[in-house]
């Protein structure tokens, strides 16, 4: 029998290749336990957080905004609920690619098919405009273009484009200005824009929020946009039990403004909106979420961030088809705080009737009343017609939206101080300080109105046919003032006297130079903004040789002294910039800085900040200069010869001056100014005035465009306004004395 043994290599190598093994199995034992400690132990917070925004979302709780009162605590602003159908980009399905169709778009066409009645006419547009506002004008219409869908188009000037696209909020004048436009549109001057009164068919609205909805995707797509706003309650109910049936959908319950009084006072609250797509970035930079709605004007984008609050947020677990489970963790929200505005909501009331009343008997298109407190710069009150009603922006926007963007007078506009106007007489105010101050005329100083004058043409002042003639409004009504002093030329007002004040006449009379009289202007507050507190204000620079050479090239000619001096010519300015120039006359020499916001409180805390009047300067003029100006200006109301005499309020003494300004409203077709029949100019009307006399506690400015004579259209709304604040405070200002 044979036995047989291992072989063994003479080399002993079948050893080392034992070892070899055993080794290499140690080192990937020693590999796998290195591997599992940096998952399990030091990579354990990374995986766990990774874990954790899996599973938890955070959802933001919005704060509820600030209320808005008015002087008297009258609520003016106030927040109610509603509903809003949103899309939550990361619930709509994935499009398979190995499909010949689209999952995410076939699921949001199925979203808008499941809105059945709630989806008309009006839920179409609010939501194509909304799509618009967060999309972008550019890329709006070119995702319709790329998916081949039919949409109505309009064409606009360019010179309009941008005023068109800041009005609705869809961004700023830089963005526009940067937008792409296609090169035969721009060689004409027009640009082709979607229709937004058209509504699309509901494919376009599925691809626009198909699109929408992957733009958000790359930020956080777990929070929703809402895409129809102002759903009923019921309608909202109902979408919401079937809503499993539709991924990607969800009812939102929102707080939305509602503003107690609408129309009269909407140029002072302004309105709310989604944010412009322009600002996107930079809003969201300062925390806001995307679907935030912000003020666009008026007192709730003046005071946004006081407004606004502190938004909470509240941590939750999610499953893996987003549906929300248990709440992990909330922070609650800091509530806006309140604004108590210096508006009287009972005298608004009353300027916004009287004022409109006018308007309808005069067949004026747009008018302004202002009324402030001249101790103080707080505004009272303030009218801009025509209005709207500012509810309009808080959820759908309808029809009556479209007809407020297609009105040619524009309402949206605050024309108290966003429309530049000539003053027209009522400049004689500052024209009479500026020569009293430079030493021109005294209060005694005899100026004889004898008929028009008659400037010499500077390059043939020998030839009288030569020679510019200037009249007085009396000229045309065939009667002259005669002999005036400073006082009397007031209370009539009598424009001779003005323009040999403003401009001299000569070798008869040295008159202010035209460096003084614009000078003069801008101590009043003309050529820069008042500072009041409400965006959209507008301002025009005072003119002078300097502009003239400028904006015209050509130098300023004493003509041009004499216009300026009676609030005509080149001068332009916007109501609440004349009503300024009052204050100083009336209060003894403050100019202020007109003032909206009196008080903001905290609802929290209960703890107020006041907001102190802001005096600008002191005019510099002397007890005697501004007790003439003052005597002249209630003379215009209370003597029988002066301007104003429909001014009078029994009980009261009032001071005024009226205003009837020229203006050139150009006609293309006649390619020159309007005219009536004797070839007559139109004109706006206006009037200032403040009272009591002897203490001062309002002062107010009532302008009507193209409202003829400023003591017919002007002075009995001014009157009707004073009446109502004296008749609202029970008379507790009378006077007596004739001061």
């Amino acid at each position: 029998m044979f036995s047989s043994s291992p072989a063994v290599h003479p080399d002993g190598s079948g050893r080392y290749v034992r070892i070899g093994v055993r080794l290499t199995l140690i080192i990937l034992l020693g590999l796998l336990i290195a591997r599992l400690y940096q998952l399990q132990v030091r990579k354990h917070d990374d995986y766990a957080a990774d874990a954790d925004a899996n599973r938890l979302r955070t959802i933001e709780i919005p704060a509820a905004r600030g209320l808005i009162f008015d002087r008297n605590g009258e609520l003016l602003a106030r927040n109610r609920p509603s509903y809003q159908l949103a899309i939550v980009p990361e619930e709509l399905p994935d499009d398979d690619l190995d499909t010949e169709a689209d999952e995410e778009y076939e699921a949001i066409l199925q979203i808008l098919e499941s809105l059945g009645p709630n989806l008309d006419w009006n839920a179409v547009l609010d939501m194509q405009r909304n799509l618009h506002r967060s999309l972008g004008w550019w890329d709006y219409r070119q995702i319709l273009v790329d998916n081949k869908v039919t949409f109505s188009v309009f064409e606009i000037p360019y010179s309009e484009f941008v005023d068109l696209l800041i009005q609705i909020g869809v961004g700023d004048a830089a963005a526009v200005e940067s937008a792409s436009i296609e090169e035969d549109a721009a060689a004409a001057s027009m640009v082709s824009l979607p229709d937004l009164n058209q509504p699309l068919p509901i494919e376009g609205l599925a691809f626009l929020i198909k699109n929408l909805a992957q733009t958000r995707q790359q930020g956080n797509s777990s929070e929703p946009f809402p895409i129809l706003t102002g759903l009923s309650r019921e309608a909202a109910f109902t979408i919401s039990e079937q809503s499993f049936r539709y991924p990607g959908s969800r009812i939102l319950d929102v707080s939305v403004r509602e503003y107690v009084y609408g129309e009269l006072a909407s140029h002072i609250l302004g309105f709310m909106g989604p944010i412009p797509s322009s600002l996107a970035e930079d809003y969201r930079q300062r925390g806001f979420s995307p679907e935030e709605r912000i003020g666009l004007s008026g007192v709730e984008a003046e005071y946004q961030e006081i407004l606004r609050g502190t938004p909470g947020q509240r941590t939750v677990e999610a499953d893996i088809f987003g549906r929300v489970g248990r709440t992990i963790d909330e922070v609650a929200p800091q509530p806006g705080r309140d604004i108590i505005l210096t508006v009287d909501i009972q005298l608004q009331r009353v300027m916004y009737k009287v004022l409109q009343e006018m308007l309808t008997v005069q067949d004026a298109i747009s008018g302004v009343a202002i009324a402030v407190d001249p101790r103080s710069g707080q505004l009272l009150g303030m009218v801009s017609l025509p209005s709207f009603d500012n509810n309009i922006f808080s959820e759908g926007l309808g029809e009556t939206y479209t007809r407020i963007i297609e009105d040619e007078r524009k309402p949206l506009i605050n024309y108290a101080i966003g429309g530049l106007y000539p003053p027209g007489s009522t400049f004689k105010i500052v024209t009479a300080s500026a020569g009293m101050a430079e030493g021109v005329i005294t209060p005694r100083t005899v100026i004889v109105d004898e008929g028009p004058i008659y400037l010499p043409n500077r390059f043939f002042p020998d030839d009288p046919s030569q020679a510019q003639e200037f009249v007085s409004w009396n000229h045309h009504q065939d009667f002259n003032h005669g002999p005036l002093t400073l006082r009397e030329a007031i209370a009539v007002s009598n424009d001779i006297y003005f323009y040999y004040v403003g401009g001299g006449y000569p070798q008869t009379f040295l008159g202010l130079t035209q460096e003084e009289l614009a000078q003069w202007a801008r101590v009043f507050g003309y050529g820069s903004a008042t500072g009041i507190d409400l965006p959209g204000e507008v301002s025009f620079s005072v003119p002078d040789d300097q502009w003239k050479r400028v904006n015209w090239a050509s130098s300023w000619v004493q003509g041009d002294s004499y216009n300026m001096a009676i609030g005509q010519g080149y001068l332009l300015a916007t109501p609440l910039q004349v009503l300024q120039s009052l204050v100083p006359i009336a209060n003894g020499g403050m100019l202020y800085q007109p003032q909206v916001a009196l008080q903001i409180t905290d609802p929290s805390t209960g703890r107020t900040q006041e907001f102190e009047s802001r005096p600008i300067r002191h005019v510099g003029l002397d007890r005697v200069t501004l007790d003439t100006i003052r005597l002249g200006m209630r003379d215009a109301v209370n003597a029988v010869e002066g301007t104003a005499t429909r001014g009078q309020i029994e009980g009261v003494i009032v001071a005024g001056k009226t205003g009837t300004a020229e203006f050139c409203e150009y006609e293309p077709a006649l390619e020159d100014c309007r005219r009536d029949e004797e070839g007559n100019l139109p004109t706006h009307a206006s009037y200032l005035a403040f009272a009591p006399f002897n203490n001062p506690e309002i002062a107010v400015m009532v302008f009507v465009y193209d409202g003829g004579e400023g003591s017919t259209a002007a002075v009995p709304v001014g009157t009707a306004i004073l009446d109502a604040w004296f008749t609202i405070k029970g008379l507790g200002s009378l006077e007596t004395g004739a001061g």
